[in-house]
Protein backbone atom coordinates (compact mmCIF):
# COMPACT_ATOMS: atom_id res chain seq x y z
CA UNK A 1 0.00 0.00 0.00
CA UNK A 2 1.48 3.46 -0.67
CA UNK A 3 2.36 5.17 2.60
CA UNK A 4 0.45 8.57 2.73
CA UNK A 5 3.19 11.22 3.03
CA UNK A 6 2.43 15.34 2.70
CA UNK A 7 2.94 17.90 0.14
CA UNK A 8 4.93 20.78 0.59
CA UNK A 9 3.11 24.67 1.78
CA UNK A 10 2.30 26.88 -0.98
CA UNK A 11 4.81 29.56 -0.05
CA UNK A 12 3.32 33.17 0.51
CA UNK A 13 3.73 35.28 -2.32
CA UNK A 14 6.97 37.64 -2.62
CA UNK A 15 6.13 40.92 -1.07
CA UNK A 16 3.23 39.86 0.37
CA UNK A 17 2.54 41.89 3.97
CA UNK A 18 2.40 39.46 7.06
CA UNK A 19 -1.41 39.72 7.34
CA UNK A 20 -1.69 38.52 3.72
CA UNK A 21 0.03 35.61 4.33
CA UNK A 22 -2.64 32.29 5.13
CA UNK A 23 -3.80 32.14 7.82
CA UNK A 24 -4.09 28.64 10.03
CA UNK A 25 -7.57 27.80 10.44
CA UNK A 26 -7.94 25.37 13.46
CA UNK A 27 -11.75 25.32 14.02
CA UNK A 28 -14.96 26.41 11.93
CA UNK A 29 -16.45 25.97 8.92
CA UNK A 30 -14.24 25.68 5.48
CA UNK A 31 -15.11 28.96 3.70
CA UNK A 32 -14.68 28.69 -0.32
CA UNK A 33 -15.18 31.14 -2.87
CA UNK A 34 -16.51 29.36 -5.74
CA UNK A 35 -16.71 30.37 -9.66
CA UNK A 36 -19.14 29.14 -11.06
CA UNK A 37 -21.53 30.46 -13.76
CA UNK A 38 -23.86 28.08 -14.20
CA UNK A 39 -26.50 28.33 -11.64
CA UNK A 40 -27.69 24.82 -11.06
CA UNK A 41 -24.09 23.29 -10.66
CA UNK A 42 -23.36 26.13 -8.03
CA UNK A 43 -26.87 25.59 -5.97
CA UNK A 44 -26.15 21.66 -6.06
CA UNK A 45 -22.66 21.83 -5.16
CA UNK A 46 -23.66 23.80 -2.25
CA UNK A 47 -26.42 21.58 -1.47
CA UNK A 48 -24.01 18.62 -1.25
CA UNK A 49 -21.27 20.05 0.73
CA UNK A 50 -23.30 21.50 3.26
CA UNK A 51 -22.88 18.38 5.47
CA UNK A 52 -19.15 18.72 4.94
CA UNK A 53 -19.24 21.45 7.25
CA UNK A 54 -17.88 23.83 4.03
CA UNK A 55 -19.35 27.59 3.95
CA UNK A 56 -19.75 28.50 0.22
CA UNK A 57 -19.49 31.98 -1.30
CA UNK A 58 -20.79 31.84 -5.44
CA UNK A 59 -19.48 34.08 -7.97
CA UNK A 60 -20.86 34.04 -11.20
CA UNK A 61 -17.45 35.07 -13.24
CA UNK A 62 -14.17 35.92 -12.75
CA UNK A 63 -14.67 39.74 -12.24
CA UNK A 64 -17.16 39.10 -8.90
CA UNK A 65 -14.27 36.50 -7.43
CA UNK A 66 -11.35 39.16 -7.58
CA UNK A 67 -14.24 41.49 -5.65
CA UNK A 68 -14.98 39.54 -3.25
CA UNK A 69 -11.76 37.66 -2.42
CA UNK A 70 -10.45 40.51 -0.35
CA UNK A 71 -14.29 40.86 1.36
CA UNK A 72 -14.61 37.22 2.38
CA UNK A 73 -10.89 36.36 2.92
CA UNK A 74 -11.91 32.33 1.71
CA UNK A 75 -9.82 29.87 2.48
CA UNK A 76 -9.71 28.02 -0.47
CA UNK A 77 -10.65 29.18 -3.87
CA UNK A 78 -12.14 26.85 -6.38
CA UNK A 79 -13.06 27.87 -9.77
CA UNK A 80 -14.19 26.55 -13.25
CA UNK A 81 -11.73 26.57 -16.03
CA UNK A 82 -13.23 29.31 -18.12
CA UNK A 83 -14.42 31.78 -15.75
CA UNK A 84 -16.28 34.71 -17.47
CA UNK A 85 -15.02 38.52 -17.58
CA UNK A 86 -11.52 37.83 -16.15
CA UNK A 87 -9.53 34.45 -18.12
CA UNK A 88 -7.93 31.88 -15.67
CA UNK A 89 -4.82 33.25 -15.46
CA UNK A 90 -5.26 36.76 -14.40
CA UNK A 91 -7.67 35.21 -11.92
CA UNK A 92 -4.99 33.05 -10.38
CA UNK A 93 -2.25 35.48 -10.92
CA UNK A 94 -4.10 38.66 -8.84
CA UNK A 95 -5.60 36.35 -6.25
CA UNK A 96 -2.16 34.78 -5.50
CA UNK A 97 -0.53 38.00 -5.15
CA UNK A 98 -3.47 39.51 -2.73
CA UNK A 99 -3.59 36.04 -0.59
CA UNK A 100 -1.59 32.80 0.11
CA UNK A 101 -4.73 30.56 -0.27
CA UNK A 102 -5.02 27.53 -1.86
CA UNK A 103 -6.34 28.04 -5.68
CA UNK A 104 -8.11 24.30 -7.13
CA UNK A 105 -9.09 24.46 -10.73
CA UNK A 106 -11.56 22.26 -11.97
CA UNK A 107 -11.36 20.86 -15.22
CA UNK A 108 -13.07 19.01 -17.91
CA UNK A 109 -13.05 17.57 -20.89
CA UNK A 110 -10.62 19.95 -23.40
CA UNK A 111 -9.38 22.23 -20.22
CA UNK A 112 -5.52 20.56 -20.17
CA UNK A 113 -4.14 23.56 -21.48
CA UNK A 114 -5.87 25.94 -19.94
CA UNK A 115 -5.25 24.21 -16.46
CA UNK A 116 -1.86 23.82 -17.26
CA UNK A 117 -1.46 27.64 -17.92
CA UNK A 118 -3.30 27.84 -14.51
CA UNK A 119 -0.78 25.99 -12.69
CA UNK A 120 2.00 27.33 -14.34
CA UNK A 121 0.73 31.04 -12.46
CA UNK A 122 0.66 29.83 -9.25
CA UNK A 123 -2.78 27.46 -8.92
CA UNK A 124 -2.69 24.99 -6.30
CA UNK A 125 -3.63 21.41 -7.98
CA UNK A 126 -6.41 20.25 -10.14
CA UNK A 127 -9.68 18.26 -9.63
CA UNK A 128 -11.97 16.47 -11.87
CA UNK A 129 -15.58 17.95 -12.81
CA UNK A 130 -18.51 17.21 -12.69
CA UNK A 131 -17.43 17.36 -9.21
CA UNK A 132 -17.65 14.35 -6.86
CA UNK A 133 -18.35 15.14 -3.59
CA UNK A 134 -16.03 12.43 -2.16
CA UNK A 135 -13.21 13.73 -3.77
CA UNK A 136 -13.64 17.47 -3.63
CA UNK A 137 -14.38 17.42 0.27
CA UNK A 138 -11.11 15.63 0.79
CA UNK A 139 -8.91 18.10 -1.69
CA UNK A 140 -10.14 20.91 0.08
CA UNK A 141 -9.55 20.01 3.65
CA UNK A 142 -6.56 19.12 1.86
CA UNK A 143 -5.53 21.91 0.85
CA UNK A 144 -5.37 23.65 3.87
CA UNK A 145 -2.25 24.35 6.17
CA UNK A 146 -1.86 21.91 9.45
CA UNK A 147 -0.56 22.88 12.96
CA UNK A 148 3.32 22.57 11.84
CA UNK A 149 2.20 24.07 7.95
CA UNK A 150 1.69 20.20 6.73
CA UNK A 151 -1.81 19.80 4.55
CA UNK A 152 -3.98 17.68 6.14
CA UNK A 153 -7.45 15.78 5.28
CA UNK A 154 -10.30 15.85 7.25
CA UNK A 155 -11.27 12.15 5.70
CA UNK A 156 -7.54 11.16 6.65
CA UNK A 157 -7.19 11.06 2.38
CA UNK A 158 -3.77 11.00 1.63
CA UNK A 159 -2.62 14.23 -0.13
CA UNK A 160 0.20 12.74 -1.77
CA UNK A 161 0.87 8.58 -2.40
CA UNK A 162 4.02 7.21 -2.33
CA UNK A 163 4.86 4.00 -3.55
CA UNK A 164 9.06 2.48 -4.08
CA UNK A 165 10.94 5.16 -5.82
CA UNK A 166 7.84 7.33 -6.92
CA UNK A 167 6.18 10.03 -5.25
CA UNK A 168 2.82 11.96 -6.20
CA UNK A 169 1.86 15.10 -4.99
CA UNK A 170 -1.85 15.88 -5.83
CA UNK A 171 -1.62 19.29 -4.33
CA UNK A 172 1.22 19.84 -5.72
CA UNK A 173 0.07 18.68 -9.25
CA UNK A 174 4.02 16.65 -9.39
CA UNK A 175 5.50 13.94 -9.81
CA UNK A 176 8.57 12.99 -8.41
CA UNK A 177 11.04 9.78 -9.93
CA UNK A 178 13.96 8.78 -7.41
CA UNK A 179 13.07 12.96 -6.13
CA UNK A 180 13.22 13.95 -9.21
CA UNK A 181 10.70 15.98 -10.39
CA UNK A 182 8.75 14.61 -13.63
CA UNK A 183 5.94 17.33 -15.51
CA UNK A 184 3.20 15.65 -16.27
CA UNK A 185 0.13 16.88 -18.74
CA UNK A 186 -3.22 16.46 -16.87
CA UNK A 187 -4.24 13.12 -18.40
CA UNK A 188 -0.71 11.67 -17.49
CA UNK A 189 -0.85 12.64 -14.06
CA UNK A 190 -4.53 11.19 -13.71
CA UNK A 191 -3.32 7.79 -14.90
CA UNK A 192 -0.34 7.75 -12.42
CA UNK A 193 -2.66 9.04 -9.72
CA UNK A 194 -5.04 6.17 -10.51
CA UNK A 195 -2.11 3.44 -10.91
CA UNK A 196 -0.13 5.06 -7.49
CA UNK A 197 -3.50 4.16 -6.17
CA UNK A 198 -3.88 1.16 -7.15
CA UNK A 199 -0.23 -0.40 -7.03
CA UNK A 200 0.48 -4.00 -7.30
CA UNK A 201 -2.98 -4.55 -8.80
CA UNK A 202 -3.97 -4.96 -12.97
CA UNK A 203 -6.08 -1.84 -13.80
CA UNK A 204 -8.13 -2.44 -16.97
CA UNK A 205 -8.10 -0.10 -19.87
CA UNK A 206 -11.96 0.33 -19.01
CA UNK A 207 -11.24 1.50 -15.46
CA UNK A 208 -8.57 4.04 -16.29
CA UNK A 209 -10.66 5.18 -18.87
CA UNK A 210 -13.43 5.73 -17.17
CA UNK A 211 -11.52 7.21 -14.39
CA UNK A 212 -9.55 9.44 -16.63
CA UNK A 213 -11.80 10.37 -19.37
CA UNK A 214 -15.35 10.14 -17.52
CA UNK A 215 -17.18 8.20 -20.12
CA UNK A 216 -17.24 4.86 -21.87
CA UNK A 217 -14.21 3.59 -23.34
CA UNK A 218 -15.01 3.26 -27.31
CA UNK A 219 -14.48 0.08 -29.35
CA UNK A 220 -11.28 1.49 -31.27
CA UNK A 221 -8.92 3.47 -29.37
CA UNK A 222 -5.27 3.90 -28.97
CA UNK A 223 -5.23 6.56 -26.60
CA UNK A 224 -4.36 5.00 -23.40
CA UNK A 225 -1.53 3.04 -25.47
CA UNK A 226 -0.41 6.44 -26.10
CA UNK A 227 -0.41 7.95 -22.92
CA UNK A 228 1.19 5.04 -21.59
CA UNK A 229 4.07 5.42 -23.82
CA UNK A 230 4.19 8.64 -23.19
CA UNK A 231 4.96 8.17 -19.24
CA UNK A 232 7.19 5.52 -19.77
CA UNK A 233 9.30 7.67 -21.35
CA UNK A 234 8.90 10.44 -18.77
CA UNK A 235 9.75 7.56 -15.93
CA UNK A 236 12.89 6.25 -18.22
CA UNK A 237 10.48 3.21 -18.51
CA UNK A 238 10.16 0.56 -20.83
CA UNK A 239 7.44 -1.65 -22.05
CA UNK A 240 10.40 -4.47 -23.01
CA UNK A 241 11.71 -3.86 -19.35
CA UNK A 242 9.50 -2.64 -17.18
CA UNK A 243 10.74 -0.66 -13.84
CA UNK A 244 7.57 0.73 -12.90
CA UNK A 245 4.47 0.34 -15.91
CA UNK A 246 4.15 -3.39 -16.21
CA UNK A 247 1.77 -4.26 -19.31
CA UNK A 248 -1.07 -6.99 -19.18
CA UNK A 249 -1.78 -8.35 -22.11
CA UNK A 250 -5.51 -8.37 -23.27
CA UNK A 251 -6.65 -6.90 -19.91
CA UNK A 252 -4.66 -3.47 -19.01
CA UNK A 253 -1.66 -2.50 -16.85
CA UNK A 254 0.11 -2.84 -13.54
CA UNK A 255 2.18 -0.27 -11.52
CA UNK A 256 4.82 -2.61 -9.45
CA UNK A 257 7.46 -0.39 -7.35
CA UNK A 258 8.19 -3.02 -4.82
CA UNK A 259 11.58 -3.81 -6.25
CA UNK A 260 11.99 -0.80 -8.51
CA UNK A 261 10.99 -2.60 -11.31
Amino acid sequence: MPAITSSAPVPPPSGAPDDEVRVRRTEGPLRVLLVEPESEQSHQLVLSLSGHDVDITVCVDGAEALLRVGMVRPDTLLTNAAPPEVDLETLVRVTRRAMDIPILIGVGPGDSQRAMRALAAGATACVNRPYRIPELSALLRGSLPGPEGSPVTGTGDPVALRSGDLELDALGHRLFVDGQPVNLALREFGIMDFLLRHSGRVVSREELWTEVWHKPLPPVNNTIAVHIRRLRHKLGDSESQPRFIHTVRGIGYRLDTANGG
